[in-house]
């Protein structure tokens, strides 16, 4: 597989694949764990897996173009459930493992200065890694100070301006990791699971539990900023031109920052959204169990992209 298209979107589900809507969906090299997390860049894509399976890294570098890889293709026409598809890559899978034997179990990445340039989440906390003699990663622990709860790790966020500050969404709310997780500050919002964060607008914005949606202006105080209209867990939170897109755990709601929102699609556990770049009314969801959806009219009508059990994560396309 070479380089993989910029104008394709990128799936997390089991393994990740690439495609567009109306096109195939071509799983990446042969892994298929239950992926959780996906990190973009021009020249790799990282991927952090659920159930033990760890963290990896594909280079998407030109030096790819000359390894043949045949990965499933997954067709919108097809109506076979993705976990009959499971194929096999008839060359050797081009995944760099990126974990140890202390990282494991990854519920959320991002990406940092560095090499290997990742910061990662896992029920004990965040880690950061260096190389060692032998290029294998190493990782250091950053929470072991913190409570139970607050090491349980959701969501991270690097702080738009000040990049060894990152923005955690733990089990016990929005704490702040400085100088790269060397030092830690509480938030106001505490005591609640927080499982989304996202800078729109000029704000951070927090998925919660069971109290909403919160926004802040510098990432330390919050306010509410209303809650979906069957309430529950927010999972991921987008933009979509000048509205903001929840991922909730009753589907997909729509605000426009001021506090109202609406739900709209089809009713299921939506573990991630995303919107086109290029489109503001064309968005896909993922759902857990429930596969993959999309909507190409502001959510008015939905359609599902068959081949899909479980999706975690969704990145748009690049333009």
């Amino acid at each position: 597989m070479g380089m993989i298209p910029r104008n394709h979107w990128l799936i997390g589900s089991k393994g990740v694949y690439h495609g567009t809507i109306g096109g195939s969906w071509t799983r990446i090299g042969a892994q298929e764990y239950g992926i959780s997390s996906l990190i973009r860049e021009p020249n790799r894509l990282v991927a952090g897996a659920s159930w033990g399976s760890g963290l990896w890294e594909w280079s998407n570098g030109a030096d790819q173009a000359a390894q043949t890889i045949s990965p499933d293709h997954i067709t919108q026409s097809s109506q076979a459930d993705q976990t009959d598809q499971a194929g096999q890559a008839d060359q050797p899978d081009r995944w760099k493992q990126l974990h140890d034997e202390t990282l494991t179990e990854i519920m959320a990445i991002a990406s940092i200065e560095g090499s290997p340039g990742v910061v990662a989440g896992s029920p004990y906390g965040i880690a950061t890694g260096r190389y060692d003699d032998a290029d294998a990663v190493r990782w250091t622990h950053h929470s072991d100070a913190l409570r139970v709860n607050e090491r349980f790790t959701n969501t991270i966020l690097v702080h738009p301006d000040e990049p060894t500050a990152w923005l955690i969404g733990t089990e016990g709310g929005v704490l702040v990791a400085e100088d790269s997780g060397a030092s830690w500050r509480r938030t106001t919002l505490s005591g609640t699971a927080v499982r989304a964060l996202a800078y729109i607008h000029g704000q951070f914005w927090a998925g919660t539990d069971d109290r909403g949606i919160w926004q802040s202006e510098d990432g330390a105080r919050w306010d509410s900023a209303g809650h979906t209209p069957d309430g529950g867990a927010i999972f991921e939170l987008s933009l979509a031109g000048d509205d903001i897109l929840a991922a909730t755990e009753h589907g997909v709601a729509i605000g426009d920052g001021s506090g109202h929102w609406v739900r709209t699609g089809p009713r299921h556990l939506c573990a991630a959204v995303a919107c086109h770049p290029a489109s503001t009314s064309t968005w896909l969801t993922g759902a857990t169990p429930g596969g993959l959806w999309y909507t190409e009219d502001g959510g008015r009508t939905w359609q599902q992209i068959p081949g899909f059990v479980n999706v975690r994560a969704i990145i748009a396309p690049e333009v």
